[in-house]
């Protein structure tokens, strides 16, 4: 070592002997007679001495033994940031933005000494560095260290490890990810979510006594902003601030230390729609619900829970009344879902049930009681039904929801059921010559939700067996043939609905 020291200075003094050199010879040919030097360029040549001198002095950690280095670093980033990494010997130094050392390849490792699990694979790790003291190799101070392209491999057993990471002071400086994910996997190592990451921030801050997280990035192809903050002043307690703006969406999560069974609070904003909810976390699942939520003006309760492995959520909610014209928002963040693919996840199943009691000033519809259900991608919605006071009940029998060459069609078979056929005459104004007996409608359809195209496949009135009558075949098609006989609002569906009396009547 003391050789390596050496040979290190000895270096440092041929360079600096070889400067010294230069330097008189520049001063001698200034004091000779032949030579005059104005004051501006004394001052020039002044700089640029300087200037060189500067460039020697950051040139100097190109000498150091990247052996110790890699020693030197593994310390620091152990006692400083609390990361355990491992180093790999491709190791170099460049001056610029700032002076700083690049290492390839590097692994990131948890804390267990007796068996240590890999977390992370970075493909770049830069060490930037303060210029105090390039001089003493074993005496460098880090500014800041940037992460990029990295590959976090999380697990359910590696909790506890990011647990203790963020129960505890972060360091005062700062760490950056970029262009990385981090892979959520199950007890199979087969990959359930991931999340991108383009920027992410993390350090302690001393002057609030708070650590912080800032980040953006995707999810399921989502963008999203988050910031993350723990008071160590205030009961150490943590704030989560989400943000989706393609989704119109805002997530605030409010918890203190974490301990399991604790529970905690979290409140979403979607558009006029405000969701608060208390939830525990289990040993393999997360219970929530709801009893003070809001949806446009309207009470909103809802319970459930989610197994984390493998992901599986049971949904119920309970919606006291809706204006389904004032919904937009709601329908438009459900569309937001469907063309992002994130729920034609396979990694996602869920079962979801919603009771809207009322459903307020609609001519036709009462109530709804829909059922969601995703499993390994597939969607449907079988055994949904709307009621009418009036007429009877719409029920979904069988259906499905299918992204296709990147058109999102829904095909559903309902049964319309008729429990008061004047009613459902008097409603739909047919004369009473294209009037019988009624008490089941069949039809088939198709939607699409990114053209909103409607197309009607099959009708059939009280016998699903029976022919189809060729009159209402053509009926039909001429409504999905001709876009000016689209179905758009209620005096649309009339209309059709009285064709389809006519033609059954020849």
């Amino acid at each position: 070592m003391k050789n390596i020291k050496f040979n290190t200075y000895k270096k440092i003094n041929k360079l600096n002997n070889y400067f010294t050199e230069q330097f008189n010879k520049i001063s001698n040919f200034r004091r000779s007679k032949f030579v005059k030097i104005s004051n501006f360029n004394k001052l020039l040549i002044l700089l640029i001495s300087f200037l060189f001198l500067y460039l020697f002095y950051l040139s100097i950690p190109t000498l150091y033994n990247k052996g110790d280095l890699q020693k030197n670093f593994t310390s620091k980033l152990l006692e400083e940031f609390r990361l355990n990494i491992s180093f790999s010997p491709e190791i170099t130094y460049s001056i610029l933005p700032s002076p700083h050392f690049i290492i390839e390849n590097v692994k990131i490792f948890n804390n267990d000494n007796d068996s240590p699990k890999e977390l992370s694979q970075i493909k770049k790790l830069k060490i930037f560095i303060h210029q105090t003291n390039f001089i003493h190799q074993n005496k460098l101070k880090i500014k800041k260290i940037v992460l990029e392209e990295a590959n976090f491999s999380i697990s359910k057993i590696d909790l506890d490890f990011f647990k203790n990471f963020f129960k505890n002071k972060f360091s005062e400086k700062k760490l950056f990810i970029l262009n990385s994910k981090i892979f959520y996997k199950n007890i199979k190592n087969e990959t359930i979510s991931i999340l991108g990451i383009s920027k992410l921030s993390l350090l302690y801050n001393q002057r609030k006594l708070i650590n912080e997280i800032v980040s953006k990035g995707k999810v399921y192809n989502i963008p999203y902003n988050l910031k993350w903050t723990k008071d160590f002043k205030n009961k150490k307690e943590s704030i989560m601030n989400l943000k989706i703006n393609n989704l119109n969406l805002e997530m605030k999560n409010i918890n203190s230390d974490f301990n399991q069974n604790d529970l905690l609070y979290n409140v979403i904003k979607i558009g006029n729609t405000k969701l608060e909810t208390e939830y525990k976390i289990l040993q393999n699942k997360l219970e929530f619900k709801s009893d003070s939520s809001k949806i446009y003006n309207g009470n909103l309760s809802y319970e459930g829970e989610i197994f984390l492995n493998p992901f599986d959520l049971k949904l119920f909610l309970d919606i006291e009344k809706l204006d389904l014209k004032k919904s937009l928002i709601t329908l438009n963040l459900f569309r937001q879902l469907l063309k992002s693919n994130l729920l034609f996840n396979q990694n996602l199943n869920a079962n979801i049930k919603i009771d809207l009691n009322e459903i307020s000033n609609n001519k036709l519809v009462d109530s709804l009681n829909l059922f969601l259900n995703l499993h390994n991608g597939n969607i449907n919605s079988d055994n949904s039904y709307l009621s009418s006071n009036k007429i009877g009940n719409l029920i979904l029998t069988n259906s499905s929801l299918e992204n296709i060459t990147n058109e999102l069609i829904f095909r559903g078979s309902f049964n319309l059921v008729v429990n008061n056929q004047d009613k459902f005459y008097r409603t739909f104004q047919i004369s009473k010559k294209n009037r019988k007996k009624l008490t089941n409608i069949f039809f088939d359809l198709d939607f699409n939700f990114f053209n909103n195209e409607l197309k009607i496949l099959d009708f059939r009135i009280n016998d699903l067996n029976d022919e189809i009558n060729e009159e209402v075949l053509r009926t039909i098609e001429n409504l999905n043939l001709h876009k000016d006989n689209e179905i758009k609002n209620w005096i649309d569906l009339k209309n059709f609905v009285n064709k389809i009396f006519i033609s059954y009547s020849g």
